[in-house]
């Protein structure tokens, strides 16, 4: 059996296409800001798809700041860096430079907020182990992932039914 590599459980942020993020880099000596969707997070750093040109130069290593605006989920200047920066499969299969995937470490985050990521890890963690081993009950609305949550095992929101 081999041993996880990460710290945190990484958790899916899908949301219809990814939540949207700006993510403030010092590039070649002005600061950029890279325009992306948030696609996955955990307590000790995130994955996001970006889109245009701007990515193509960035390297590994590069710095960057975010605010970083989740429901039930605001933290301000959260800092890191660029870890790992890959063309998306969609844009090398028609051979363009504007889809990038950046995996970013977390060097500077707010102790509550990596708390608050780690609970939500566990809830949806939990919730997907239920639902492999096809058990009852598998939602409940309390679930730190529940405004996140698209999956179709969620319960209905009894305001939606009119109730």
């Amino acid at each position: 059996m081999s041993q996880e590599r990460r710290d945190h459980v990484r958790l899916p942020i899908i949301n219809n296409v990814g939540e949207p993020i700006e993510l403030d880099v010092l590039s070649n000596g002005k600061k950029t800001v890279i325009l992306g969707y948030l696609i996955n997070l955990s307590a000790g750093g995130m994955n996001i798809l970006t889109l245009g040109k701007e990515s193509s130069s960035l390297t590994e290593g590069t710095v960057f700041n975010l605010d970083l605006n989740l429901p039930n989920i605001e933290s301000h200047n959260v800092e890191g860096k660029i870890t790992r920066i890959e063309k998306s499969a969609r844009a090398k299969v028609h051979h363009s430079d504007d889809e990038w995937l950046l995996s970013l470490k977390f060097t500077k985050i707010k102790p509550s907020f990596v708390h608050h990521i780690n609970v939500m890890a566990e809830d949806w963690n939990i919730c997907e182990t239920k639902i492999q081993m096809h058990l009852p009950d598998v939602c409940f609305r309390k679930c730190s992932y529940w405004n996140l949550c698209e999956k179709p095992q969620k319960l209905k929101d009894p305001a939606a039914n009119g109730r």
